[in-house]
């Protein structure tokens, strides 16, 4: 054997070892030899395919492909490497990048071509799923950036309940949703206290009724943190299904708004625009919102509080207003009106000459009098505690405790405290000192007791450490039912004292049974004035 024929031998036992699929074809398109590759590529065996014509492996839509490339074979050009679809033996089609080069007899003449192809579906699957990576990141980077921009601008412009309409909408938009709702929890609770829908028609809103308080797939966002998706939400497990009259929905998209461990709501989003899932795409920019929303739910909440505060504050100034005009009415009032029918009395009884009449009509008229000047200045106290100014909050208590103990002729009055000496910030002094007022008066005119104790007692908070006074009236008289309104129980202090401890920061507590006397019991941050020794 010569070495030509002995590297023709080594030539073909490469070729046919070779992993790559190398075959041989004529220029008619007749294949004439098929290695170990091409069986394995394409699933044919060498006898199945020898003298057979290679249009079988073809795409129909890739035959002008092939005509092409007998042309260029024709001229004597090689084709380098390009990237396209074959047919294998069970039908379905592989991406292949193939080389095709032509064969020459040694006087130049080109009497076929050579083909290497190698299976590159999943290097293209990897490169496509890469690109869709790119795409959708890029998606998620504007989708975020625009949430972002949106809730900023929300929350600059907007506040309450339209801040949070302006954020459902704002996702409902991103997300190509056809409804969107925002659900706020009631603090404390599982329940939802506010669920503001975007999407619905006012009529539709009003044929559904009374909104849900959160059971079901609603439920379950604000018991959670994670977000989650549905492809078809009636076959959730948690599904609770649908109230009547409420619009049929399939896909959905909900992310709970999550501050700390507290969940203090959910965005809710249903039925993709085209029929389609939602995306994660879709989630990123709702949880962005989400992140947002958080803060516009805490503006709502403090809102609510400030709301509610100025209401109480408005009502206790009508209960004292009121306190007043009782005041007046039952008290200074009664004693001008007794004094001025004295004081005609003894005029009348000094016209007849009844000189014993007259002058006890001038006594008890001047009696009455200064009872009525005793009164106004008991009322001008009420309205400004000016011993607070004198005395500092112990010692105008002391005053005030003595006065009510003689105007009640109680038997047992009882002031205890540890602050002897110290000053507080005025605001809290003066409404330590209405409490204890209003506490006071109550029971003088109601408790019918003849045993009354305030205690004020400055401490420290067992777990922050921070300053504070606990305030304590207490009576040991008639008792009333709590529950009943002011106007029922006849106290109309009492919703004052409580407004005035919340405004401070305080907490207030009111304790009374019929039978068992009243406990009034305040607790707030202790605020002491400067001190101004040395200056």
């Amino acid at each position: 054997m010569d070495s030509e024929e002995t590297y023709h031998l080594h030539l073909a036992a490469i070729v046919e070892s070779s992993d790559l699929a190398i075959l041989s074809k004529t220029l008619n398109g007749v294949i004439t030899s098929w290695n170990g590759g091409a069986e394995r590529l394409y699933g044919y065996l060498r006898g199945e395919v020898i003298g057979r014509k290679l249009d079988f492996m073809v795409p129909p839509e890739r035959t002008d492909e092939l005509a092409d490339i007998f042309l260029r074979l024709q001229r004597g050009e090689s084709i380098p490497a390009f990237e396209t679809v074959r047919l294998c033996k069970d039908g379905t089609r592989i991406e292949v990048s193939m080389q095709i080069s032509p064969i020459k007899t040694p006087d130049g003449s080109i009497i076929g071509a050579s083909t290497i192809a190698r299976d590159i579906t999943e290097s293209k699957r990897i490169e496509d799923h890469m690109a869709q990576l790119h795409t959708e990141a890029a998606t998620r980077s504007l989708m975020l950036d625009t949430a972002n921009r949106v809730a900023l601008d929300i929350l600059v412009s907007r506040t309450g309940v339209e801040a949070l309409r302006s954020i459902a909408e704002a996702a409902r938009r991103l997300s190509r949703a056809r409804y969107a709702a925002l659900g706020v929890a009631q603090p404390g609770t599982r329940d939802l206290m506010e669920f503001i829908t975007v999407g619905l028609e006012p009529e539709q809103v009003i044929a559904l009724g009374a909104p849900p308080v959160g059971r079901g797939v609603l439920g379950l966002l604000l018991r959670g943190k994670e977000p989650l998706r549905i492809d078809r939400l009636n076959e959730h497990p948690n599904a609770a299904g649908f109230p009547p009259n409420h619009p049929p929905m399939q896909s959905f998209l909900g992310v709970p708004i999550v501050q700390g461990e507290t969940t203090l709501g959910a965005l809710y989003l249903t039925d993709k625009e085209g029929g389609s899932a939602f995306t994660e795409s879709d989630q990123v920019a709702v949880q962005a919102l989400g992140a947002y929303t958080a803060v516009a739910i805490q503006n709502l909440h403090t809102l609510t509080r400030q709301r509610d505060l100025v209401r109480g504050l408005i009502e206790a100034q009508e209960a004292e207003r009121k306190a007043v005009a009782y005041d007046l009415h039952d008290g200074l009032t009664q004693f001008v009106m007794a004094s001025h029918a004295h004081f005609e009395s003894f005029r009348t009884a000094r016209r007849k000459g009844n000189e014993a009449r007259a002058d006890r009509a001038l006594e008890q008229g001047m009696h009455l009098l200064k009872e009525a000047v005793t009164e106004s200045r008991r009322l001008v106290n009420g309205l400004r505690a000016l011993a607070l100014d004198d005395l500092g909050l112990v010692g105008a208590l002391e005053q005030l405790v003595e006065e009510e103990k003689q105007r009640a002729d109680w038997q047992e009055v009882e002031f205890r405290h540890n602050l002897t000496g110290r000053r507080f910030e005025g605001t809290l002094e003066t409404a330590l000192y209405r409490v204890v007022q209003e506490g006071l008066t109550n029971a003088r005119k109601y408790a019918r007791t003849s045993k009354v104790a305030v205690t004020l007692i400055a401490s420290t908070e067992v777990q922050t450490g921070a300053a504070q006074l606990m305030l304590e009236v207490r009576d040991w008289g008639e008792g009333f039912h709590p529950e009943k309104t002011p106007q029922q129980n006849g106290r109309v202090g009492l919703h004052s004292m409580r407004e005035r401890m919340l405004l401070l920061g305080g907490s207030f507590h009111l304790q009374s049974r019929p039978g068992e006397g009243t406990c009034i019991r305040a607790v707030v941050p202790a605020l002491e004035t400067p001190s101004t020794e040395g200056e």
